[in-house]
């Protein structure tokens, strides 16, 4: 089990194991200190930029609501467009609640970019750009300046890997 099964206990096992696409070939060469080219027509490539890496992966976002907890005697009712008249007694003690959302996708690593593609919570991000990466067991956690990504992968080590070959090249 990796760090983030531990930290989130909502995660649905099903979504934990994330079966790999990546071509083993490939992800021996970059354990060996080479960088793959892969092929792919999903994402659009500009001049000069080659994919490396793609891989299914599912990011995970923190959210928050509030709800109100109690009870409430009395009624409400609008008088015009943002005013609202109350009477009776407390509307209930407010409690913030924080919750993780997970959304699959697929994460491409070219020379120049991170992408993450899916229908919610997708980032394209310069690898320039790029302030800090944190490697787990089956995730990876990318910072740009004060914006924090979390993707999980099958091997986060493997993305750290080539994340430094291609900023040594």
């Amino acid at each position: 089990m990796g760090l983030f099964s531990d930290l989130f206990s909502q995660n649905n096992s099903a979504d934990e194991n994330i079966p790999a696409i990546m071509p083993a070939g490939a992800l021996d060469q970059i354990r060996q200190g080479i960088i793959p080219t892969m092929r792919t027509d999903r994402i659009m490539l500009s001049d000069g930029e080659v994919c490396h890496f793609s891989e299914r992966a599912i990011i995970v976002t923190e959210k928050r609501r509030k709800r109100y907890v109690g009870r409430s005697n009395g009624f409400s009712f609008r008088v015009c467009r943002g005013v609202t008249y109350r009477t009776g007694q407390n509307r209930g003690t407010p409690i913030e609640e924080t919750y993780t959302e997970k959304n699959k996708g697929l994460l491409y690593v070219t020379n120049k970019r991170i992408i993450f593609v899916s229908d919610k919570n997708a980032f394209d991000k310069k690898l320039k750009s790029l302030t800090a990466i944190t490697p787990y067991s089956n995730a990876v956690q990318f910072q740009f300046s004060s914006k924090t990504y979390t993707v999980m992968v099958p091997d986060g080590g493997i993305i750290n890997s080539l994340i430094s070959l291609i900023n040594k090249s």
